[in-house]
């Protein structure tokens, strides 16, 4: 009987052992599966820093070709309205300037 509860106490201590190693490994695996992580995290980082780089950096080129050619228009629609300005105003003033004054026949019964 002594021989059957010693068995059971060893058994149970290679168990406890067990689950003690068990959780060890298991802190060891997140501790290190953390450190991949942030590993990953801060090239990934890093990658989207020089694309944001590179981004700003081109759209600053394109912002500025943009603003030329918007600088562009307006000056060219500028030089159309002065061209015409003079013509649309005197078609308007000849407008308002025609008023036909005859009576029509159904005002004069």
């Amino acid at each position: 009987m002594n021989q059957l509860k010693e068995a059971e106490k060893k058994a149970t201590l290679i168990v406890q052992e067990a689950r003690k190693a068990r959780g060890d490994r298991m802190k060891e695996a997140k501790s290190e599966a953390e450190k991949i992580i942030a590993n990953y995290r801060a090239e990934m980082e890093a990658t989207y820093q020089v694309a944001l780089a590179k981004s700003n950096s081109t759209s600053g080129t394109a912002g500025s070709e943009l603003e030329a050619s918007t600088n562009s228009g307006i000056k060219d629609m500028q030089n159309e309205y002065e061209k015409k300005k003079q013509a649309v105003e005197k078609m308007l003033i000849q407008l308002v300037l025609k008023v036909d004054t005859t009576v029509p026949k159904q005002r004069i019964e």
